[in-house]
């Protein structure tokens, strides 16, 4: 009897403590599964907006009053839909400060220059103004050192590497000769031809990123590769405007002077006594200057 109740006692008091462990054991599972869902959620958050995004970009296009200057904006989250690893994907100035991010929880106003599409990879985005960390959460970038799509120099389109197969993810794929169209705000495709896939380092981005790197109308995309390594290597394919696109050169005019000033008139001699003179006297032809047969003739008698 002693034995069993002594048996009772330490299971009473073995319950307690199992029951703690429990929870404890249920609360960490909880929050295990709260992390993993953490990037999905703003994997499906991104994709959202920029879905969105994208649909509002192209009825702006299609409604533009080509008499007024086209703009289109859309409104996203400034914080909430971080991307791992986004503090370096960049170039130059990567941080936004509280002002730029609208403040903690606050938003921002994204500005589109257009559309890029490549059919190779099915992919079609709008790409922002600039390529800072809120913008490339929700579509591509243009680096602001780079011309516009379309005009002469080199411009530069970045966009994340994700690995849901979204954005930039399958850049590696596309092959020389692949179409690639850039839409303005105008409604203009501009036709680009891939010329050139390969991965350089991330300290070299720059060489191939400026505007004024070229003469000819090139479009550079950029995007992460993990092919070299965890971080540090690009992605890069540099193509080339299709000569359909290229607008022609306006025709040299050539501007011709007319003069208003009259030329003047050669001065009149002075008439004199002594000019007179010297002219030979102009001898008026009389009938009796003509010859006498011919004055027969013409009296009319026969």
């Amino acid at each position: 009897m002693k034995r069993t109740g002594q048996a009772g006692k330490a299971g009473a008091r073995k319950s307690p403590i199992n029951t703690i462990l429990i929870v404890i054991s249920v609360i960490l599972l909880i929050i295990g599964l709260i992390l993993l869902l953490i990037e999905p959620i703003k994997r499906y958050n991104r994709r959202k907006i920029s879905t969105e995004a994208l649909k509002t970009i192209e009825r702006k296009i299609q409604s533009t009053d080509p008499v007024e200057e086209p703009q289109a904006t859309f409104i996203v989250p400034a914080t909430g839909n971080e991307v791992t690893g986004e503090d370096f994907d960049f170039i130059g100035e990567t941080e936004e400060t509280e002002e730029e991010a609208g403040g903690s929880g606050g938003n921002v106003t994204l500005t589109s220059i257009g559309i890029l599409k490549i059919g190779s990879i099915n992919i079609r985005y709008s790409v922002w103004d600039d390529a800072n960390q809120v913008s490339l959460r929700y579509g591509l970038g243009h680096y602001a050192d780079s011309v516009m799509p379309g005009e002469t120099g080199n411009a530069t389109i970045l966009g994340h590497n994700y690995r849901d197969g979204s954005m930039f993810h399958k850049l590696g794929q596309v092959k020389v000769g692949d179409k690639v169209v850039f839409t303005d705000l105008n409604g203009k495709e501009w036709i680009f031809y891939a010329k050139e896939s390969k991965i350089i380092s991330a300290d070299d981005l720059l060489d191939y990123a400026l505007g004024n790197i070229t003469d000819s109308r090139q479009l550079t995309l950029v995007t992460c590769t993990y092919e070299y390594g965890p971080k540090g290597w690009r992605r890069i394919v540099i193509c080339e405007l299709s000569d359909e696109c290229i607008p022609e050169e306006p025709a040299e005019v050539t501007e011709i002077t007319v003069s208003t000033e009259e030329t003047p008139a050669e001065p009149t001699p002075e008439v004199t006594e002594e000019t007179v003179e010297d002219v030979p006297a102009v001898q008026e032809e009389t009938e009796a200057d003509v010859p006498i047969e011919a004055q027969e003739e013409d009296s009319g008698e026969e």
